[in-house]
């Protein structure tokens, strides 16, 4: 477990904990759920790296250091732009399962005055918060388990970027859960597309499936779809707040 000291303390203490109760082998079984979760997007080095070009405000660099932003990279723009042009100018972010996602800060092009990031690195956790501390907003950085744990900051949109995956390898129905119970005006689910590998399994297919699947059951009541695209490799889903709604009297469609 030594690879992992650096993640989020209740985090490990949780997981090793659960493979304990179930027996034999709870090393393996719980490095396998670490790998998962987090060591498959992390490449060697990139936090010192990191710390390194942000010392010289190459932020593009930064973002490709990590395995999920380095796939979002060509398509920012794009991406920021969509979910733009449905959740509108918002002043306040969640970003839940972060990674480097909040080094992008500057492609939103909109009046941000709060970002609050949530990963389970404590290295992460404490390089945003040096970056943080360079901009002139009200932006914090700060471990959470997700999995088990729900952010109660109130914000105009929720990033959840290739999350709930993540979360449902955890905990079957955790993702839209934590979903449904974020206070927030809007909110942008994605998913992959393709394996970190670059292989193409269905992976759209299955996870629109998915999507619908929650939608049409009600594990996402809280909110309304009002938008997907596929962009670069990913799956975009923007969704509003019901609750949203209500409060202006307005009558929400799907």
């Amino acid at each position: 477990m030594s690879k992992y000291t650096m993640l989020h303390p209740p985090l490990l203490e949780r997981i090793y904990n659960e493979e304990t109760h179930r027996g034999k082998g709870q090393d393996k079984a719980a490095k396998t759920r670490l790998h998962q979760m987090f060591g498959a997007y992390v490449q060697g080095n990139m936090h010192k790296k990191a710390e390194a070009l942000l010392a010289t405000s190459d932020i593009d660099e930064i973002l490709a250091l990590h395995a999920s932003t380095k796939e979002r990279l060509p398509f920012y723009p794009q991406f920021c732009e969509f979910v733009v042009r449905h959740a509108g100018q918002v002043q306040a972010i969640q970003d839940l399962g972060c990674g480097f996602n909040p080094f992008a800060l500057h492609r939103w092009n909109m009046p941000l005055t709060a970002y609050h990031a949530y990963d389970i690195d404590t290295r992460t956790r404490d390089l945003l918060n040096r970056f943080f501390a360079k901009q002139n907003l009200h932006q914090t950085a700060d471990c959470m388990d997700l999995a088990v744990e729900t952010p109660t900051v109130q914000t105009d949109l929720a990033l959840m970027c290739k999350l709930v995956p993540v979360l449902e390898a955890q905990a079957k129905g955790r993702g839209f859960q934590l979903a449904n119970a974020l206070d927030t005006k809007f909110l942008a689910i994605t998913y992959p597309l393709q394996s970190l590998g670059g292989r193409n399994k269905g992976m759209g297919k299955n996870y629109a499936a998915q999507f619908e699947t929650a939608i049409n059951s009600g594990a996402l009541s809280n909110f309304a779809l009002i938008a997907s695209e596929e962009i670069g490799n990913e799956l975009v889903y923007v969704l509003r707040s019901c609750r949203e709604d209500e409060n202006n009297g307005l009558e929400t469609k799907i």
